[in-house]
C-alpha cells in the first residue's frame, strides 16, 4: 500500500481518538468478547484514483459480508481480531487476516456500550487479491452494543457492532487504488452455532 495515499486517513482516525479519549477508563469485564464470532456487513463508496497521475477514474461502491472473531489477552489487555472474507471468484475459498492488537485504552467505556478506536490500525478484508479480487484495508471506529448475562456479568448474552466511523483504502490491483468512507456492522453468532454458521475456511 502506498503510505502516502493514506496519510490524511490516518490522521483523520487519529482525532477521532481525541474526541473519545476523555471517556477512557478501567473496563469491567474487559475480556468478555474474548472467543467471540461475529456476522459483518461490509459496504463501501468512494473513488477509483490513478498511481501514476494521482487522477480520479471513476466513484465506486459495494458490499461484502465476512466474519470477525476477537481474541482478548488478559496479560498484555488487548484483542487481537482476526477477519475472514470469500473469494470474490470462488464461493469455496477463504481468506484469514489478523490485523495488529488492539489494546484496551483504545475501548472506551468502563461499563457497556463501548466504543472502539482503531487509531492507525486497520481491519484486512481479503477478496482474493491473487485470483483478480480486491482487498481491503479498513480504519473503523465502532460501537458494540453487549448484554451480559444477568445472573453472571463476566458471561456473554448478546452483543452486536455498529458503525461509528470508517475509512477504506482499496488494493485495486491495476496500476490504481480506491479510498473513500465504509459502513461496518455484525451481529453476534452464538457459540452453540459457530460450527454451523462460520464457514470451515475461517474456523
Amino acid at each position: 500500500m502506498n503510505g502516502t495515499k493514506i496519510i490524511g486517513m490516518v490522521l483523520a482516525v487519529v482525532l477521532v481518538a481525541f474526541v473519545f479519549a476523555s471517556v477512557a477508563l478501567a473496563q469491567t469485564n474487559a475480556g468478555i468478547l474474548n472467543g467471540q464470532w461475529f456476522k459483518l456487513s461490509l459496504s463501501m463508496k468512494g473513488y477509483v484514483i490513478d498511481n501514476a497521475s494521482d487522477a480520479v477514474l471513476k466513484k465506486g461502491g459495494g458490499s461484502a459480508h465476512a466474519y470477525l472473531h476477537m481474541v482478548y489477552d488478559g496479560t498484555k489487555q488487548w484483542y487481537t481480531i482476526t477477519t475472514c472474507m470469500q473469494d470474490m471468484n470462488n464461493d469455496t475459498i477463504w481468506y484469514k487476516n489478523t490485523g495488529a492488537p488492539i489494546s484496551i485504552d483504545n475501548i472506551y467505556g468502563a461499563t457497556y456500550p463501548e466504543v472502539w478506536e482503531f487509531d492507525a490500525n486497520n481491519l484486512q478484508f481479503d477478496g482474493g487479491f491473487a485470483n483478480g479480487g480486491n482487498t481491503y484495508y479498513v480504519y473503523p471506529t465502532f460501537y458494540t452494543k453487549i448484554t451480559p448475562d444477568k445472573a453472571n456479568p463476566a458471561k456473554l448474552t448478546n452483543a452486536t457492532i455498529s458503525n461509528v466511523g470508517c475509512m477504506v483504502y482499496v488494493d485495486i490491483g491495476t496500476g490504481g487504488y480506491g479510498t473513500g468512507s465504509c459502513t461496518i456492522k455484525g451481529s453476534l453468532v452464538p457459540a452453540a452455532k459457530v460450527g454451523t454458521t462460520v464457514p470451515l475456511g475461517c474456523q
